[in-house]
């Protein structure tokens, strides 16, 4: 089956004689070609733009249309060689040198001529989309940003299919999108998208009416990401051909999101990892200073006790024993801090979830912190309430939230912790009014290893675990947790547990 193309074919015709020009311009302008002519090789070449095809006379003046051939291909349209004689080894040359048919002036010539050049142009036609297909499939396997494959891709489904306008639809997670656009302005746009909508709902199925063609992408029975949509403001139907092509060519659109997609993955994945393995190598930085600190004050203080004990007063020998509990009990609650996060990586921490008393646990913490808040004012306003959470993980909650505030605020002012029942959950609060956050250290407080940059500057010590270990505390536990804060003004800490009532029986 063939199909006539969008526009007038452009025929050029190269002839020495000014009465074969003339009769074979008549001949096809009857039927609608568009015809050029040129008289020798100069001429010919200055008339090529815009030409499909090329009737080239064997005899010109100067040189013959086998020398000139090659140069005209090369510039892009097809050639059908005409001459006066009937030669074999002449049509068998002109085929190698590129020519895609070959006639003879005979008695039948003018008769044959419109059938020859509308074969000539088919196949000038299937070579042009061949080209412009595989382009494309290239395209799709070797580019590496989205827009450029979208642009590409509909722009050429618009050459391809001869259509006055294309529309790639992709779905995102907003739902259908207009991603890319080529030719004519479309005003039916939202006509369109609702149509695209129709194709989408029903995998595999295609959309053909009024000019107007969908294909899903990819076309065949995969879930569908996309919609190809092809215009034409004729309403021309589109042949069976141009309908398999569009399959095709949304075909290669389905390889491309698939693969662009996935490399946006890959790249995600490793921006991912590679920020990881900086936080590691952060954590061990970190670790490793942490570690060293307490281990050189125990080790210093034991080693003065034991050259110096003869030559100490009982009272010096009592100061360096505390010194080294003290620094012993730092050193053990950073272990156990690493043993806890290993074990939250692990998956491995368990919930033994029951009902408790939300005052009486949190007034067992602030008991337990002792020498960590003495000095410090802390704000207790904690009405009656009962939650359902594991009390030993709920109290390292408080422990590393109450170690926060104490750390990051300055002597002497308040710590207020508030708990409430609202929107059906429990919700604990400690306050402080510290050096506080910006909305940007804010967004990355709970992450693993991570330090607000103040706590660098000012030689506060941690290795930005605790607030990590907040989060899968509270998950655990079946809550959330979150942080409001402002420079200058302190944070608040807010974190969510179940109600008894809350939870299925």
């Amino acid at each position: 089956m063939t199909f006539a193309p969008p526009a007038p074919i452009c025929v050029l015709i190269v002839d020495d004689d000014p009465d074969h020009r003339y009769l074979a311009q008549r001949r096809l302008e009857t039927t609608g070609i568009e015809v050029k002519m040129a008289a020798n090789a100069e001429e010919a070449l200055a008339a090529l733009d815009g030409v499909d095809l090329v009737l080239l006379d064997h005899r010109l003046p100067g040189t013959t249309g086998l020398d000139l051939l090659p140069v005209i291909v090369g510039r892009g349209p097809s050639v059908v060689m005409v001459t006066g004689m009937g030669s074999e080894d002449l049509a068998v040359e002109a085929m190698r040198r590129g020519a895609v048919d070959y006639i003879v002036k005979d008695t039948r010539y003018l008769d044959i001529l419109t059938e020859v050049v509308h074969r000539a142009w088919l196949h000038h036609d299937l070579v042009r989309r061949s080209g412009e297909l595989e382009r494309i499939g290239l395209l799709v396997t070797s580019a590496s940003a989205l827009p450029e494959v979208f642009a590409e891709v509909t722009e050429g489904a618009r050459r391809l299919l001869r259509a006055d306008g294309c529309v790639l639809f992709v779905l995102a997670e907003e739902g259908l999108v207009q991603e890319a656009t080529a030719g004519m302005s479309l005003a039916d746009g939202p006509r369109l998208l609702a149509e695209a909508r129709q194709v989408l709902a029903a995998p595999g199925r295609s959309f053909d009416s009024d000019g107007c063609l969908l294909v899903p992408v990819p076309p065949s029975g995969e879930t569908p990401l996309g919609v190809l949509a092809a215009v034409r403001r004729d309403a021309r139907p589109f042949a069976l051909e141009e309908r398999h092509l569009a399959l095709a060519i949304a075909g290669y659109a389905g390889i491309a999101l698939h693969g662009l997609r996935r490399l946006e993955l890959e790249r995600a994945l490793v921006a991912e990892l590679q920020h990881m393995l900086d936080l590691r190598r952060e954590l061990m930085a970190s670790v490793s200073h942490e570690l060293r600190t307490p281990l050189t004050c125990v080790s210093g203080f034991a080693e003065t006790l034991r050259i110096h004990w003869p030559a100490l007063t009982e009272d010096e020998r009592l100061v360096f024993v505390d010194k080294i509990c003290h620094h012993s009990h730092e050193l053990a609650d950073l272990v156990e801090r690493l043993l806890d996060f290993s074990e939250v990586e692990a998956g491995r921490v368990d919930a033994g979830i029951r009902r408790v008393d939300l005052r009486q646990e949190i007034e067992a913490t602030v008991t337990a912190l002792g020498p960590l808040v003495t000095g410090r004012s802390i704000e207790i306003d904690v009405s009656p309430t009962t939650a359902m959470a594991d009390a030993a993980l709920l109290r390292r909650t408080l422990t590393n939230l109450l170690s926060n505030a104490v750390k990051y605020s300055e002597q002497g002012t308040p710590i207020a912790i508030r708990a409430s029942v609202r929107a059906g959950v429990a919700r604990v609060e400690v306050a402080d009014r510290g050096t506080g956050l910006t909305p940007e250290e804010a967004d990355r407080a709970f992450d693993p290893f991570w330090r607000a940059s103040r706590a660098a500057t000012n030689n506060l010590r941690g290795t930005g675990l605790g607030l990590a270990l907040v989060k899968e505390y509270v998950r655990v536990m079946g809550g959330d947790v979150s942080v409001e804060s402002e420079p200058g003004r302190g944070s608040t800490f807010t974190f969510t547990l179940p109600l008894p009532e809350s939870l299925p029986v």
